[in-house]
């Protein structure tokens, strides 16, 4: 075909030639695209147990989830890593995988041995060994799900083999890491030692409870006893308890009409009001307790204790600024656990800096036949408390520190424990000696420490 125009004749042949050229050069160019995109879009349907961090304990939980990934193996990972760095919303989850790492090149050997080359983005900051060993287990944790894998081993671009990132130890992973996985969120049960005050003893509860089901399984914990022989539960059995709900800041506690049958001494009364109010007031966001029966309020309760009003912790001297709380050590059945003092005060305190120091020295100087890990001389550097948040950013300079990670924890309990007893703290951030990050034994501080 000849195309005229004024300015002469143009062969047709020529010009589709040319055109032919041009589309058979667009139509490789759409076929790689399709051809990727197919890629990517194409693969299965595969079942997956992905593993996420706790947003409150940091610890790993479980997310069974199904996954169309990718057919080529380091594609398959990658998406994984993709996965697990974006947590499903709304489910309290979050995730140490940073932005940039990803798979560089992932081998399926004999025996079902997964080995991944990971790489990390051009200046990524250091972590912290808590953050860097929850993202090791993570990875190992959710990818041992993977179809046809019985093992997995891991390396990092440019890092000694056997080092994960800085801290964290590589192995071949034979099987999840459990130890890690589903502790559930730690509560502070109140029970009473053999002479009569009042012990914490640290409980695991499940995850992804409401707060009247935490409240409810928190009061079902403390009536049911505690692990320790030698302490002992004020409270009646678990018969008697009808259920738990939390509207605001008020938990109520709903009893059988059985109750009222209940007659304590005057020393038990008190010691079921307030093994019951300490632990509950130690949840998130609970401020108070209100004691019902059969759904109805009442005038009293275990003989002589007001239920007609709702019952605060301690009485509220903490707020008023007329007391402290400190926590020292008593030894029940070969463990160290806290044990609580209330201090009155003759003058109420005139602001929280006050208390702060006072607490620091009143841990320092445990009652007679405590221990305290808290040394004497301990000072206090600087300290802030986060409005919005209730963190108290606190920096302590201390004369001497535990040198195993075990009694470490122990004194950063102490801490806890007595410094979130203040008003309005609800987490505590601490520096020590310098260090936000390690103490001399290997204990991680670098996270905030929740009431």
């Amino acid at each position: 075909m000849t195309i005229r125009t004024r300015h002469g004749r143009i062969s047709g042949r020529r010009r589709s030639q040319d055109g032919g050229l041009l589309i058979l050069i667009l139509a490789l160019v759409l076929a790689v695209f399709v051809g990727s995109s197919f890629r990517k879009a194409g693969g299965r349907n595969t079942s997956l147990v992905l593993c996420y961090l706790d947003t409150s304990t940091r610890e790993l939980v479980r997310s069974p989830s199904v996954a169309k990934l990718p057919t080529r193996r380091v594609e398959e990972v990658a998406s994984i890593i993709d996965l697990l760095r974006n947590p499903p919303a709304g489910e309290g989850l979050a995730t140490a995988v940073p932005a940039g790492f990803t798979a560089r090149n992932v081998t399926l050997l004999p025996g079902g041995i997964l080995h991944v080359v990971l790489g990390v983005a051009r200046g990524q900051p250091p972590m912290g060994f808590g953050e860097e060993n929850a993202l090791y287990w993570q990875l190992v944790n959710s990818m041992l799900s993977l179809p046809g894998v019985s093992s997995v081993e891991l390396s990092v671009d440019g890092r000694p083999t056997g080092t994960f990132l800085s801290f964290v130890k590589t192995q071949r992973e034979l099987t999840a890491n459990d130890a890690m996985l589903d502790k559930g969120q730690p509560v502070d049960l109140y029970f009473v030692a053999a002479d009569g005050r009042l012990v914490v003893e640290r409980r695991a509860l499940p995850t992804g409870l409401t707060r009247s089901q935490l409240a409810f399984q928190a009061t079902r914990a403390l009536m049911e006893g505690p692990q320790h022989p030698s302490l002992g539960s004020p409270l009646p059995g678990t018969d008697v308890l009808r259920g738990v709900t939390v509207f605001g800041r008020t938990a109520s506690v709903d009893f059988e009409e059985s109750v009222l049958k209940l007659n304590m001494g005057a020393e038990e009364e008190e010691q079921a009001k307030n093994s019951l109010v300490l632990t509950l007031t130690r949840l998130a966001g609970v401020s108070r307790v209100r004691l019902l029966v059969s759904g109805h309020s009442v005038q009293s309760l275990f003989g002589h204790v007001d239920a007609a009003d709702p019952l605060f912790r301690l009485d509220g001297s903490l707020e008023a600024g007329t007391a402290v709380a400190v926590y020292s050590l008593t030894e029940v059945d070969g463990d160290k656990l806290p044990v609580l003092t209330v201090y009155p005060q003759k003058q109420g305190f005139t602001g929280r800096n006050i208390m702060i120091s006072k607490s620091i020295a009143q841990m320092a100087n445990p009652p007679s036949g405590d221990t305290s890990l808290v040394p004497l001389g301990t000072k206090v550097s600087s300290m802030a408390l986060q409005g919005n948040s209730g963190t108290l950013l606190l920096s302590l300079g201390m004369t001497s520190v535990p040198q195993d990670q075990a009694a470490e924890a122990l004194m950063v309990e102490q801490l806890r424990l007595s410094l979130t007893e203040l008003p309005s703290v609800t987490s505590l951030q601490i520096g020590i000696n310098g260090s936000v990050a390690f103490l001399p034994g290997g204990y991680y501080i670098g996270n905030p420490f929740l009431r």
